[in-house]
């Protein structure tokens, strides 16, 4: 796990308001569960999709995501409005393709009333300035294969289509984007 203890919570203007982003605490539980728990629910019942299901969201979960990766929240006007973890280690899904000079983003969630207001990006932006802080040259990131508006969402931000994962009962692509100097 990296030492964050020198980092300052990054503050950012996003559409001429605040945004700040941190390293997940504890404290950050509650709502935490709450955001991953509304997303599980849109996704299923407005696309018709399980990509993640409630009820893995439980508070024992969530406190080992927290305490066992690079989880950051992020918060506009006092009000979390997403949540996502950047991860080092072996991605059984990349399988070959897999390498360690990458940064691998994971569970990127938005809170529904801010759709379509450049968070999400805001959030790929960020994770790919603390991955290249890190020493890394690779942003990499899966999503559901049945999800066509994520996929198409991941192209639209520069991702690049790298392959496919099938796993029991279901399928994920494999995104990544090279990082600049």
């Amino acid at each position: 796990m990296v030492d964050l203890s020198d980092r300052k919570p990054s503050k950012d203007k996003l559409n001429s308001q605040w945004i700040d982003i941190r390293k997940a605490l504890i404290e950050d539980l509650d709502e935490v569960q709450k955001l991953y728990v509304e997303a599980a629910k849109w996704i299923r019942s407005s696309q018709g999709i399980i990509q993640w299901n409630e009820d893995t969201f439980t508070m024992n979960y969530l406190e080992q995501f927290i305490r066992e990766k690079d989880v950051f929240v992020a918060y506009l006007d006092g009000e979390l409005v997403g949540c996502f973890s950047v991860q080092w280690k072996y991605e059984e899904i990349w399988g070959e393709l897999f390498h360690d000079n990458a940064g691998y983003i994971h569970r990127l969630v938005v809170l529904r009333k801010y759709k379509g207001q450049g968070i999400g990006s805001h959030f790929l932006t960020w994770a790919e300035d603390y991955i290249k802080s890190e020493g890394k040259k690779w942003l990499r990131l899966d999503c559901m294969a049945d999800n066509p508006a994520l996929n198409q969402y991941y192209l639209s931000q520069g991702l690049v289509f790298q392959g496919r994962y099938d796993g029991r009962g279901w399928s994920a692509n494999l995104y990544e984007r090279e990082i600049i100097d």
